[in-house]
């Protein structure tokens, strides 16, 4: 392999933005329906324009010792940490449906999510400096485009690439290509680049993921890597020591971005374990069944990041004859209003060691009830699915489901197995 040239940097000016990974809301979103009928609250400060930079990698070539700077390259060796990135929301940053239809609904403004879900500067058609307003950046054609690229989203040289080399997070590596130990990779500061950004910069144009901030208030005593990245004992590559490690599946809600074959469903869910915790109460007394929906391991608000997801918390009583006789279900999550002026309407989101309580109230003559505590973990809501054409999309996970039975009001029986 001949000598690559020196990295091109751009200066990172031309790389100011705002995003997240799994952006849905940044671009001005006027989503289908009314806006909700909540009370509403005094507005929340969203913060003025950034002054921050994203953590885009400048215009890179392959380090000697490399076949090349894609995820496909690297897995090449990399082969079981390769395979979990596939699975990831990572990898389908800039794929995802739900993305890609809030990028194309204005335009004018798409540049700004870019630098989240295409970090690296060959990912990327067209350079954008500042320009007049958002509106109208000033665009450069970026010669070392790469198309294939950028369907890889978040790639491995989004966290993994150092001028020097590749950057590892243990100091005596031993590789085909030089290494850089970088033990920050272990800390939050590789994720609240893209996991922390709100601003507002136009009355219907804000971004609000908080993650960051909220797990600084959490104070969890954890790092994002320690909980979004499962720990291994492996050899990263064919050869090398087995040595501590992470998983590189970052399943999140495990609410796949497309059709996951049973093997890669499989490798999402290892490991994984929701943020909440379900539990169904009757009271002895009066028989009122309470459904409780606690944020047990999660080290920041639930739901987190993108606004539009929610928890959907039910409980349901069923008679003998299969008729539902009650029916209560309660939204958790944050409610904005979009259009004309973006604003936070609601929010009864779970932090973390708190919880969500539902009731439900039973007919007095109710006998031989089955009582059932559902959660749903919600990604969009259906109408706005439709409103964005997401067809068979996958938009929601069960997370937890709990029954009962109660011979009569005051009479709870045996759980249901």
């Amino acid at each position: 392999m001949s000598t690559p040239k020196r990295p091109m940097f751009v200066r990172p000016r031309l790389w100011m933005a705002l995003g997240a990974v799994g952006l849905c809301t940044v671009v001005c979103t006027r989503h289908a329906g009314p806006p909700p009928a909540d009370p509403a609250p005094a507005p929340e400060a969203v913060g003025p324009p950034p002054s921050w930079q994203s953590p885009v990698t400048p215009v890179i070539e392959p380090f000697p010792g490399t076949t090349g700077i894609s995820a496909a390259s690297c897995g090449q060796c990399h082969t079981d940490i390769y395979a979990e990135w596939k699975t990831s929301t990572h990898a389908h940053a800039w794929v995802d449906p739900q993305f890609q239809a809030e990028l194309h609904k204005d335009p004018e403004v798409a540049w700004l999510c870019i630098n989240c879900h295409t970090p690296l500067g060959n990912q990327q058609e067209a350079l954008h400096s500042a320009g007049p307003d958002v509106r109208h950046p000033v665009r450069t054609h970026n010669p070392d485009f790469d198309a294939e690229l950028q369907q890889e989203g978040i790639t491995c040289l989004t966290c993994h690439w150092r001028e020097e080399g590749i950057a590892a997070v243990h100091e005596d590596v031993v590789a085909p290509h030089p290494t850089v130990y970088t033990p920050e990779l272990r800390s939050e500061q590789t994720c609240t680049g893209c996991h922390q950004a709100v601003a507002r910069l136009e009355d219907a144009l804000v971004c609000t993921f908080n993650t960051g901030n909220e797990w600084l208030e959490a104070a969890p005593g954890k790092t994002c890597p320690e909980c979004h990245m499962p720990a291994q004992h492996r050899a990263s590559a064919p050869g090398a020591p087995e040595r501590d490690g992470g998983m590189h599946t970052w399943p999140g809600s495990l609410i796949p971005k497309d059709t996951p074959t049973p093997e890669e469903r499989a490798l999402m869910a290892k490991h994984w374990q929701p943020g909440v915790d379900l539990s169904l109460q009757v009271d002895p007394a009066s028989g009122v069944p309470t459904a409780t929906l606690t944020n047990v391991r999660a080290g920041h608000m639930l739901p987190t990041g993108d606004p539009e997801r929610y928890f959907e918390l039910s409980l349901t009583a069923i008679d003998p004859t299969g008729t539902v006789v009650g029916e209560s279900v309660l939204h958790v999550g944050q409610k904005w209003e979009w259009w004309p002026v973006a604003k936070k309407v609601s929010d009864n989101r779970i932090a973390p060691g708190e919880a969500a309580v539902l009731t439900l109230d039973l007919p007095d003559d109710a006998t031989g009830l089955t009582i059932t505590a559902q959660v749903d973990h919600v990604r969009i809501s259906p109408e706005n699915a439709s409103y964005h054409d997401l067809g068979d999309y996958p938009t929601r996970l069960t997370v937890a489901v709990e029954s009962t039975t109660v011979g009569g009001v005051g009479r709870p029986e045996a759980p249901v197995p």
